[in-house]
C-alpha cells in the first residue's frame, strides 16, 4: 500500500492543490505546476512501473517498483540531489580553514524584495563585496560562495544570505597563505551601507503600494525610511569557524 510522503499531503488533503490552480492557476507559473505535479506523482503508477522478476526459472515471484521523479523539489529526491550537490562542492573547495557568515536585514525591509525578484540576485553581490573589500585592502585573494534563502526556518519570507569565506588568502605580492580575521562590525556596516545603496538605486523599479509601503509617497521619503532603518540594529551572525569546507556547505544548503 502506498503511503503518501508529508509534503504530499500538504497538498492533497481537501484537494489542497486542486483548489488553488482553480482559483490562482492563472498565475502560477509553469515551472512551479511542473514541479508539484512531479513531486505528487513520485513513487506512484504515473512515474511509470518497474517489474522484477526472479532470475529462476523455478520462482514466480514479482516485485512491481513505482519509479521516483527525481526532482529536487521533491521532499525525498531532493534530498539525494542535496548530496550529490555537497559531494561535487568538496572537489572544488580549497581544504583550509572556514568561516560562514549569515547575513539578515531588518524584517520591514523584507516587502522590498517580495514583489521584485529580480533584486534579489543582487543580494550575492552585496554580501560578496563586504568581504572582498575587505581583502582588496589587505592585497589579498580570498575564495568564498554564496547561496540565497527566501524563507526562514518557520518558512515566513525572510530574504537572506548564507556566506562561507576562507579564513586566510592567498597573498597577491608574494604568493603565500596569509590568514586573515573578518570583524563583525566592519562587515555589518559595509553590508547595511551595500543594501540601503541598493534600494535607493532601485527605487524607480519598485512598485511600493504593492509591497506593502502605501505611506511612502515619493524618493525623500523613501530615503528617509531607509534611513531609519540604517540605523537600526542589523543581525549578521558569525558561525564558529570550521576546519573543513564540508561543514560549511551543509549549513548553506539547509
Amino acid at each position: 500500500m502506498h503511503i503518501p510522503r508529508p509534503a504530499k499531503l500538504l497538498f492533497q488533503i481537501d484537494d489542497g492543490w486542486g483548489q488553488l490552480l482553480a482559483k490562482h492557476g492563472n498565475i502560477v507559473p509553469e515551472w512551479t505546476k511542473l514541479v508539484v505535479e512531479r513531486m505528487l506523482a513520485c513513487g506512484t503508477g504515473a512515474m511509470g512501473v518497474r517489474r522484477y522478476c526472479c532470475a529462476s526459472a523455478h520462482c514466480s515471484h514479482t516485485k512491481y517498483v513505482c519509479q521516483s521523479c527525481k526532482s529536487k523539489g521533491c521532499s525525498a529526491c531532493g534530498m539525494k540531489a542535496t548530496e550529490q550537490w555537497i559531494a561535487e562542492q568538496q572537489h572544488i573547495l580549497p581544504d583550509c580553514e572556514w568561516q560562514h557568515i549569515t547575513f539578515t536585514m531588518p524584517d520591514k525591509l523584507w516587502p522590498a524584495f517580495a514583489n521584485n525578484w529580480p533584486l534579489l540576485n543582487k543580494l550575492f553581490a552585496c554580501a560578496a563585496n563586504t568581504l572582498l573589500k575587505w581583502a582588496k585592502k589587505l592585497d589579498i585573494e580570498i575564495g568564498l560562495f554564496v547561496a540565497l534563502h527566501t524563507y526562514g526556518r518557520q518558512l515566513n519570507q525572510h530574504p537572506h544570505i548564507h556566506l562561507s569565506v576562507t579564513r586566510g588568502g592567498l597573498c597577491l605580492k608574494h604568493g603565500v597563505w596569509r590568514p586573515v580575521y573578518f570583524k563583525k562590525k566592519i562587515v555589518e556596516r559595509y553590508w547595511r551601507q551595500a543594501i540601503i545603496a541598493l534600494l535607493r538605486e532601485s527605487y524607480a523599479s519598485l512598485n511600493l503600494p504593492a509591497s506593502g509601503y502605501k505611506h511612502i509617497r515619493d524618493y525623500r521619503e523613501w530615503c528617509q525610511f531607509l534611513e531609519a532603518q540604517f540605523q537600526r540594529r542589523w543581525k549578521i551572525h558569525f558561525a564558529k569557524k570550521t576546519q573543513h569546507a564540508r561543514q560549511n556547505v551543509n549549513v548553506v544548503d539547509q
